[in-house]
């Protein structure tokens, strides 16, 4: 299990505290998983309201090499 302690959002970094305090209590009506455009949780309450989460997937690459592959191995024929 991993446990997200941040969240970016538009005015800069909410932390996980801060959501619970937000919720603390609240009841769990339903919970929407939206991934037209974007990759968005929304949890709405019974009172009414909701939290939305928007998940950004952002790909790295570390590192870059072309390989070469002879019977089935490789090896680094030049890192990029």
């Amino acid at each position: 299990m991993v446990a997200l302690t941040l969240f970016k959002s538009a005015g800069g970094i909410v932390s996980r505290k801060k959501i619970v305090r937000a919720v603390k209590g609240k009841i769990v009506e339903r919970i929407v998983i939206d991934n037209d455009d974007y990759m968005e949780v929304d949890i709405q309450f019974q009172d009414s309201t909701s939290i939305g989460i928007q998940i950004s997937s952002k790909l790295v690459a570390e590192r870059v090499d072309l390989l070469g592959w002879k019977k089935g191995n490789s090896r680094v024929l030049r890192k990029l």
